[in-house]
């Protein structure tokens, strides 16, 4: 069997079977030489790594990694403490939603402004402004139960709800009730005797509205939407604050326009006259914005709190254990070989390292695969057929110059799968002896009558 030219897509394949070893075809050499060639123009030095040359190279990399370690550490200490509150409301917020403004111009007009997360903070602030306080009230996410509610309309002397739901007023201002979103509008006046609403004027569009049910001789209705929704209700406090009926004294202010309150809001038209002229009526302003602390019952336990104690030291345990396997398992490389270059490499040698490597493996229809394909390749060249001929048609063409089947060709060709090694070798020999008599077919005269055995 002749080998194919170096310019075939596949290398050549073996003349005999030879076992595992023999059932791979050789390819090429790399670089220039020539197939068989027997001298290899290369010298090897194998060179140990030293300690001090592994360092070095990776000194800088180090030093990368412990720099960035470092930097992110900084950035996260420093940022952690100044990071913006985004929060609707909140006093320590200089975003459009935030409520830093109006807190600001409240303590330089002489307003001590205290920001309280939890009902103690409340409590407490109230008491250290001897009960003369407004509170602000704001608890969009209704951490409140119905006792925290009536225990906060025992705080201070005014108490502005701003733009509660229907529970807080049940609580605060039972004759008020909700009434919807406001109408469209650029402002709206205020049409009543409520000081700071004269000071005032006009506002923006309330955020909401709200109605009265069971209007009384000291309930002041402000800034009217349509019909009888108002952005700002004020009735009087009850003195039963225990019970949860409002105020033990002053006032209760429903305050709708919650947009007057926020950065983004405060300087249109009148809102600031309205919002400074609510909050600033008593010494001490506590800013009382409910948190998950205040929730009844406690806030939930943590993933921390309901681990047993054992779980952390057995996690680092197997941690340890996973680094010393890959310590002990890695893949460890060898002493540094310095070739000169180029370097001829025996067609044998990437024949034989293959084909340990597919009897390693036990791929049979990988090799055979290997086989199959550089058959196919010279058959096409033996034939004169086109590059691009499939499979099929190199079958009826070597059926038609051999005489033998055209499925038995395609069978051999493709079709039969090695189950064994035993497979493997006896589809090997097939192959040769099918390419062997399309040689004798092209080169010695007419197709054989009678088909090969095997």
């Amino acid at each position: 069997m002749t080998a194919a030219p170096p310019a075939a897509p596949v290398p050549p394949m073996p003349s005999a079977p030879a076992g595992p070893g023999g059932l791979v075809e050789p390819v090429g050499p790399v670089g220039s030489g020539s197939p068989g060639a027997a001298a290899v123009t290369a010298s090897a030095v194998a060179e140990t790594p030293r300690l001090r040359t592994t360092a070095r190279r990776w000194l800088f990399w180090v030093v990368v990694v412990v720099a960035a370690v470092v930097f992110a550490v900084i950035s996260v200490l420093l940022t952690a403490s100044g990071a913006p509150d985004a929060e609707r409301f909140s006093i320590g917020s200089a975003g459009p939603s935030g409520s830093e403004a109006v807190a600001e111009v409240l303590r330089q007009q002489g307003v001590d402004v205290v920001a309280a997360g939890t009902m103690a903070e409340a409590v407490a602030a109230v008491d250290a402004a001897d009960g003369d306080a407004t509170v602000l009230f704001i608890d969009p996410y209704g951490y409140l139960d119905d006792d925290q509610l009536g225990q906060v309309g025992g705080l201070g002397s005014e108490l502005v709800l701003v733009e509660p739901g229907s529970a807080e007023l049940s609580v605060f201002a039972p004759a008020v009730a909700p009434a919807g979103a406001a109408e469209e509008a650029d402002a709206v006046d205020a049409g009543c005797r409520l000081p700071a609403a004269e000071r005032a004027g006009d506002i923006s569009r309330p955020t909401a509205t709200y109605r009265m049910i069971d209007a009384g001789a000291d309930s002041v209705t402000c800034f009217r939407s349509y019909d009888d929704a108002f952005g700002v209700v004020q009735v009087p406090g009850d003195a039963d604050a225990g019970s949860g009926s409002g105020s033990d004294s002053g006032t209760v202010t429903v305050f709708g326009a919650g947009d007057a309150l926020t950065n983004d809001g405060v300087l249109l038209r009148g809102n600031a006259a309205l919002s400074l002229g609510v909050l600033g009526t008593h010494p001490t302003l506590v800013w009382y914005m409910p948190t998950y602390a205040d929730v009844a019952g406690g806030p939930e336990p943590t993933i921390g709190e309901l681990t047993p104690g054992w779980v952390t030291p057995v996690i680092l345990l197997l941690l340890v254990v996973v680094v010393a396997a890959g310590v002990w398992r890695g893949r460890r490389f060898g002493p540094v070989v310095v070739e000169n270059l180029p370097v001829t490499v025996r067609a044998s040698e990437t024949m034989e390292g293959r084909a340990r490597l597919y009897a390693k493996q036990s791929a049979h229809v990988r090799a055979l695969d290997a086989l199959r394909i550089g058959t196919i390749s010279r058959l096409t060249v033996a034939l004169a057929l086109p590059r691009h001929a499939s499979v099929v048609d190199v079958s009826r063409a070597v059926a038609s110059v051999t005489g033998l089947p055209v499925d038995q060709v395609h069978d051999t060709l493709v079709g039969a799968l090695p189950r064994s090694e035993a497979d493997l070798l006896a589809l090997s020999d097939r192959l040769l002896v099918l390419e062997q008599a399309v040689h004798r077919a092209t080169h010695d005269g007419p197709p054989a009558t009678s088909s090969p055995s095997g």
